[in-house]
């Protein structure tokens, strides 16, 4: 399967710049021991010049395609309150709109009872193809078996899924984005990094994002170290996590990095931390480049210093396009999967809310599909 790469520009004046640019995050200076020689941190950044680069190019596809006409499809989000599920089947109800398709949303709310319930919907509804956004493979995977038995071409976006699992997916490299962040706190802390993480095993992209992390560190940074663990699930963000962080960083006064899950983690932790005495002493990193999260990182002011962002709408055109082609019936092996472009959306490297992808994504998709006037 096809592991598509953006080509990123830059990378060694990057570096260079990071490493002076990082010394005003928080109360963290980074400016490179490297350079005095205490901690070797030279593949750290090296490593975070590369998240914070422009991307450049895609190996979009190259084939034109015709659109089929007179199709039906369904978007299904993980939930339509959240914000990365909501812009994902809204990108996809524009670009069937463009096709002249037929688009209706199923909102589950987050539960996984409505998930399964929403695929057996689509399939009553006889619907011609599938969009599902976050949904965990394991709660929905018999139901997407029933639709795909009865002819229903199914998209998988954003979670990683088994091979056999949809007819294509749509994502992005899980364990780099993890990565991106162990360089980013080794940094920032001068290779003193003490991470407490907050994770949420529920979701495999969560699962892949932590032992990036966890692996990146240890490959980036002996003398960094994760102090504590907590685990949580997305229906209790609101209510455990900021009481157990709470405590968690009451019992680690050390700490001086928070790795979470995604962007509400970061978002809920943040009044704890600027009301606690490490306030001014810890950098928070993330995933998923919210816009909300990319306000407070932009702001400077904030214990959020990054979060490891993708263009969610060209994720959701890939999926179009992959679609397109299995309506079409050729949809190429290489193109079962595709990893669309992430990058590590610190203040000094956001350019849009929300980051667009640095690339006319829009316009290259467009391009490539043949619609009757």
């Amino acid at each position: 399967m096809k592991n598509n790469k953006p080509a990123l520009a830059g990378l060694t004046a990057l570096g260079l710049s990071l490493a002076l640019a990082l010394t005003a995050c928080g109360g963290n200076s980074a400016s490179t021991a490297a350079s005095t020689g205490s901690v070797d941190l030279s593949a750290a950044q090296e490593v975070l010049a590369e998240a914070q680069a422009t991307v450049t190019e895609f190996d979009f596809p190259t084939d034109t395609v015709d659109v089929p006409k007179d199709k039906f499809v369904v978007g299904i989000p993980c939930a339509y309150a959240a914000e990365g599920c909501k812009r994902g089947v809204d990108a996809v109800a524009e670009a069937a709109k463009e096709l002249g398709w037929r688009y209706q949303m199923i909102d589950p709310a987050g539960d996984p009872d409505k998930m399964r319930a929403a695929v057996r919907t689509a399939i009553q509804l006889k619907a011609d193809g599938i969009f599902l956004g976050a949904t965990p493979p394991a709660v929905v995977k018999d139901d997407v078996a029933a639709a795909r038995a009865a002819g229903i071409k199914v998209v998988n976006m954003y979670e990683p899924a088994p091979e056999d699992f949809a007819d294509a997916n749509s994502l992005q490299d899980h364990p780099l984005a993890g990565r991106w962040n162990a360089a980013y706190l080794a940094v920032a802390t001068q290779g003193g990094a003490k991470v407490i993480t907050i994770n949420d095993p529920e979701f495999v992209s969560v699962v892949e994002w932590n032992q990036g992390f966890v692996d990146g560190l240890k490959e980036l940074c002996s003398t960094c170290e994760i102090t504590k663990e907590i685990n949580f699930q997305i229906a209790n963000l609101q209510t455990q996590v900021p009481t157990e962080f709470q405590a968690v960083l009451q019992a680690n006064p050390t700490a001086n990095a928070v790795w979470a899950a995604y962007d509400p983690v970061a978002l809920a932790i943040t009044p704890v931390i600027k009301r606690s005495p490490q306030d001014g002493k810890i950098s928070i990193v993330s995933h998923n480049g919210d816009a909300a999260a990319l306000d407070a990182i932009k702001a400077g002011d904030q214990p959020f210093k990054g979060s490891v962002g993708y263009s969610i709408e060209w994720q959701s055109y890939a999926a179009v396009d992959q679609m397109i082609r299995l309506f079409a019936g050729n949809l190429p092996e290489e193109l079962k999967l595709v990893n669309v472009p992430e990058k590590l959306l610190t203040q000094e490297s956001i350019t849009t809310v929300p980051w667009d992808g640095d690339l006319d994504w829009k316009s290259e998709y467009k391009k490539l599909w043949k619609t009757e006037n």
